[in-house]
């Protein structure tokens, strides 16, 4: 019989007192950085400086380490220095002798590494730098095709639970291999022995799949709502998980994936799972993507990032780091100062770059460490 896994969250919560704070970080040959290493606050930490000069890619650096993935979502060898082989980010951790690093290389898969040690994958690195980036290139979760908030949500059940992690792998590699299947039975049917045993494995992790994203949307809900209603006018948000078939056990996701394969041949591709359903966003009742202002979309995804940061330190009982990517500068000033209240109440360590430092607030000035980005080096004002 085939059961669904469980999200095992049992010791995966450190310790209140346990620091993931970033102490340093170090880039060679990423993006615009020949070779540079800043010192970061505990606290908040401000970079300044004219567009195209290094502030996003300093944080792309830090999100590369937490997620493995780039921020603008290119291929690894373009975050490379024109002229270098490689690239490395490496950062320590603060209280500790904990360092985290990610090398890219032209032709060869990246590599992640704990102490100078490489890991088995580089997605093994995956919740050792919990963090939570908000940057313009979010309004794709509002905005953009379910594949983009599918990744928000695999992302975020990604960092905060390693079981999600392993199901969300096992049911990739299972849907790659069925999907194969299905192509070659366009010109050869294929036998049901070779679609079972990976049809399973995609009912076993799909499940195990959707029952995680329900219960992590049923629990940022809540805490979007209240985030909203700090920095938006007065709308409600809502978020719910929106299945394309209804089958959310082990048994009726299998007994879908049988029934449609013969229309699956056909279509040359799976229909049923996890990896067709969508997010729904709604502001005030209404679809949040089909009939909110830029304006509303904007706060409903920066409300969303916010419950995320909410959430995880429920979680992990501190809050992760916080990266915000000149998001200051698309607010009017009431939203603004709103914005920065909730963000001194909620985040630990944060990150966040503008064009002007000013920008952020004397709130946040007068006890921030600034830097000064200009042509790939960071000085600090």
């Amino acid at each position: 019989m085939i059961k669904a896994g469980i999200l095992n969250t049992e010791g995966k919560s450190p310790p209140e007192d346990r620091d993931l704070s970033v102490s340093s970080v170090h880039l060679e040959g990423f993006r615009n950085f020949q070779s540079e290493t800043v010192i970061l606050s505990k606290g908040f930490n401000v970079l300044s400086g004219k567009n195209a000069q290094g502030k996003t890619n300093f944080l792309e650096a830090i999100y590369l380490l937490s997620t493995t993935r780039l921020l603008r979502g290119q291929r690894d060898a373009e975050a490379i220095l024109q002229g270098l082989s490689k690239a490395v980010v490496l950062v320590e951790l603060e209280g500790s002798e904990t360092s985290l690093s990610v090398t890219l290389q032209s032709g060869i898969r990246k590599r992640a590494a704990i102490n100078g040690l490489t890991l088995p994958r580089a997605a093994d690195l995956i919740g050792r730098l919990p963090c939570v980036c908000v940057s313009t290139l979010d309004m794709a979760i509002v905005r953009g095709e379910p594949s983009d908030r599918r990744l928000f949500l695999d992302l975020e059940l990604s960092a905060l639970f390693p079981a999600y992690l392993r199901h969300f792998t096992h049911y990739k590699r299972a849907l790659e291999q069925r999907n194969a299947l299905l192509r070659d039975s366009r010109e050869w049917m294929q036998p049901p022995e070779l679609f079972e045993p990976w049809e399973e494995h995609l009912a076993t992790h799909g499940a195990a799949m959707r029952i995680a994203r329900l219960g992590f949307v049923e629990r940022l809900s809540p805490l979007a709502s209240e985030a909203h209603s700090q920095i938006g006018a007065g709308e409600q948000i809502g978020l719910r998980i929106e299945a394309k078939d209804p089958a959310f056990s082990p048994e009726s996701l299998l007994q879908g994936l049988s029934l449609s394969r013969s229309a699956d041949v056909a279509r040359g591709g799976t229909s049923v799972g996890p990896h067709r359903d969508d997010l729904g966003i709604d502001i005030g009742e209404r679809d949040a993507r089909m009939f909110g202002s830029q304006g509303q979309q904007r706060t409903a995804v920066i409300s969303l990032k916010l419950a995320t940061l909410g959430l995880a330190r429920q979680e992990l009982g501190i809050p992760p780091l916080l990266l915000l990517d000149d998001i200051l500068s698309d607010l009017d000033e009431s939203r603004r100062g709103q914005l920065i209240d909730v963000v001194l109440e909620r985040a630990g360590q944060a990150v966040l770059t503008c064009t002007e430092a000013s920008s952020a607030g004397s709130r946040i000035l007068d006890s921030a460490k600034v830097f000064e980005v200009e042509a790939g080096r960071i000085r600090e004002s």
